[in-house]
Formats: C-alpha cells, structure tokens, sequence
C-alpha cells in the first residue's frame, strides 16, 4: 500500500465527515421547523402552550421493538413496564422546579385533542431527529478516528519514502564518484598546457586539471556577477528591514484601533440587549443559505481536486518507474564504458611496445631531410647572388650623371620557381 492509498483513504474520510456535517445541519433546520410547525398550530393566546411545549420537550426512554415474535402474548405486560419505566426515567425539562404532577400520557381538560395528538406525533419525530442526529455524530467521531490512522499512516510511509529518497541519491553519489575514479586518456597539444614550474612544464602532471579556457572565462564573470547580487541583495534587505518596522508599527495602529471598536462594540450590545451576545454563536443559529450553497460547491471542489490529486499521483508513480528504469540502462552502459575503456588502455599499451619495437628501423637520416637541406642551400646562395646585384645598382645610381635604370626583374624566386 503506497502513499497514494492513503492519501485517497484520507480524502474519502474527509469526504464523509463533510458529508455527515451536512446531514446534521439537515437536522438541524428540520429540527427548527418542527418548532415554527409547534408554534404555529398552538395559535394565539392558548391557554394549554406551556403544558404542550413541555410535552413535546419531554425526554423519554423509547423501547426498542423485539424481534422475536413469539412474545406477542406479553404486549400488554411490556407495554405497562416500558410506561412505567419511561415515567421514572424521563428528563422532564422546565418541570424540575415545579410540584405538580406532570402527566403526559393523558389530554387535560378543555384541549384540543387533536392538537394534543399532533404534539406528540411532533415529540416523535423530534426523537427521531434527536437519535439521527447521535447517530451521525457517532459515525462523525468513528470517521475521525480512522482519519487520524491513516494520518499517522501517511507520516510514517512518507518518511520511508524520504529516507528511501534520500538512499537513492547518495547512491548516485556514489556511483559518480566512482566513474570518476576512472582514468581518461585526454590528448592535449603543447599550447594547451599552462602547468609551468620554474618556467617548464613538470615532469609530473597528475595534479593537473584539465579546464577550457570558456569555463575558465565564465568562473571569472560569475565573481563580478555575485559581487553584483551581494550588493543588490544588501539593499533589498534594508528595504526589507524597513518595511518590517513600517509593519509593526501598522500593527500597533491597527490593534489598538480594534480594540476601540471592540469596546464600541460592546457600548452598541449593551445599549441594545442589556448586556454581551456572542455574535458567532448567533450566526451559527441563523441558517445562512449563501453560506450553506458556498460549502456544497466547496465539496464538490474538493472531490474533484481529490480526483485530479491521484491521477497525478499515479502519473508521478509512473514517471518514477521510467527513472528507475532508465537509471539501471544507463548504469548497464557505463559498465560497458568501463570495459571498453579498459579494452582500449590494453590495445594502446600494445601498440606502443610494437612502435617501440619497430622504431630501430628509422633511426638513420631520412630522405627527405635531405632533400630540404639541399634546398635551403641553394635557396641561400640564390639570396647572396641577389645581394651582390643589389649592391652593384647602388653603386651605378650614385655616379653624378644620375641615370636610372629600367626596373630590374624580381631577384628572389618563389619555393615553386626553385622546386
């Protein structure tokens, strides 16, 4: 069972409680209109209200009806005990201070019998509201129990799904640094190396770190970029400073203006009613049909956010198992890497012994070089024949009758012209 499962336990217990909060007030206001239905079949200025209202009010100790139906032949004896037993047992309300004999089971004199009739058939049904309305808060309180399991429930799955979490990511961790431990071969060119020591490269380069000249770049931007943000964040943090003390001192305006009106308040009750009501109380009285309409709608949201909440828990599930999933390909393939890597280091140190072994065969001068020798050589004496055609054009242009010359051909020959 994962925490989706209870969460959508917990959500169907709210779901009830809100339910059964419903049908109480259901009661309630039929409660309240079996009252007004009371009050107005009594009429005005009747003489026998106060003796009808203490009927309908009074509390007696209903027996249940017995199931087995062979004893039928003591009804008459069970009817007499239940009397008597509902006669000694009944909370008479607004009769305690009273000392005369309070019977309900016979209409006085001169009233109505009828009426007496609808009263205790109302008496009935305020019963049957009464037990109703014991009924749901039994249930109400049995919901809220299970509630608070699955609350607890839901804590205790959540930490293991933490911790699980938590395990998870440090296996990562660890995974990662593990491949780091791995050796890399990077070639690198002789530009690319600044790891000098005492003006030349080391021996030793195992404590070098490779980085590019861009992340190089960019670290160096980032300190002015944060000296930046401290400096921004510095004066957001006075303008804050400052506008938590503008705060408490709206505070402190506004609690002493509450208490004003508060004793304002309690000057208008006391002028009105002669002495405190409590308002809350009054309103939880008044049936407030908005009120009523705005908690249905609420519920109804309710349900349908709870609806949409575990779709998305299911999708998240899903979208966990394709992490998992691609986690262990993508640990099988660096378990590959690995053995390639380690493939590849085997066949580089074979070819190096076999370059090594090979390597005596082209220890004399090649031919080549030879060939490039001879050419810069000739290309030299070309350039020193140049120079002494030069020296004698200087020498013919200095003389006093000041002829010039034609312009001579190009002295210096291209690499192509030579070859």
């Amino acid at each position: 069972m994962g925490l989706s499962f209870f969460q959508h336990k917990i959500n169907s217990c709210i779901a009830q409680i809100d339910e059964k909060k419903a049908e109480i007030v259901k009661l309630q206001e039929r409660e309240k209109a079996l009252y007004v239905t009371f009050h107005a079949s009594l009429g005005e200025n009747n003489k026998f209200a106060g003796f009808l209202l203490k009927v309908l009010k009074k509390r007696i100790k209903r027996v249940k009806k017995k199931e087995v139906e062979g004893e039928r032949d003591d009804d008459e004896e069970s009817d007499e005990e239940s009397d008597e037993e509902s006669s000694l047992e009944s909370d008479e309300e607004e009769s305690g201070s009273e000392d005369e004999v309070f019977d309900d089971t016979v209409c006085p004199k001169n009233c109505d019998e009828s009426l007496f009739e609808n009263t205790l058939q109302l008496r009935e049904k305020r019963l049957d509201i009464e037990e109703a309305l014991v009924e749901e808060k039994k249930v109400i309180e049995n919901v809220k129990k299970e509630y608070e399991a699955f609350a607890k429930k839901v804590k205790v799955v959540a930490a293991s799904l933490d911790s699980a979490e938590w395990e998870l990511e440090a296996y990562q961790r660890e995974k990662q640094q593990k491949l780091n431990e791995l050796h890399v071969v990077v070639p690198l060119k002789l530009h690319q190396v600044e790891y000098i020591s005492n003006g030349e490269i080391p021996s030793d380069i195992s404590q070098a770190l490779v980085f590019t000249n861009q992340s190089l770049m960019n670290l160096q931007q980032r300190i002015t970029i944060l000296q930046q943000e401290k400096l921004v964040q510095r004066e957001l943090y006075k303008k804050a400073r400052e506008q938590h003390k503008e705060l408490i001192r709206d505070r402190k305006e506004m609690m002493i203006k509450i208490e004003r009106l508060e004793e304002k308040c309690n000057q208008f009750m006391m002028m009105k009613f002669g002495r405190l009501v409590d308002l809350e109380a009054l309103q939880t009285l008044s049936v407030n049909t908005n009120l009523e309409e705005l908690k249905m709608k609420t519920m109804e949201k309710e349900q349908a956010i709870a609806v949409d909440l575990k779709k998305w828990e299911g999708r998240i599930l899903e979208k966990r198992q394709q992490l998992m999933a691609v986690t262990k390909e993508n640990t099988n393939k660096l378990t590959q890497m690995n053995a390639f890597c380690t493939e590849k280091i085997r066949l580089e140190t074979k070819l190096d012994s076999l370059q090594h072994n090979l390597g005596a065969e082209f220890q004399g001068p090649r031919k080549e070089d030879i060939m490039e020798k001879e050419r810069m050589i000739a290309l030299v004496q070309l350039q020193a024949t140049d120079a002494e055609i030069l020296k004698e054009e200087i020498t013919l242009l200095s003389r006093k009758d000041g002829r010039i010359f034609a312009a001579p051909e190009p002295l210096f020959q291209t690499d192509e012209m030579l070859n």
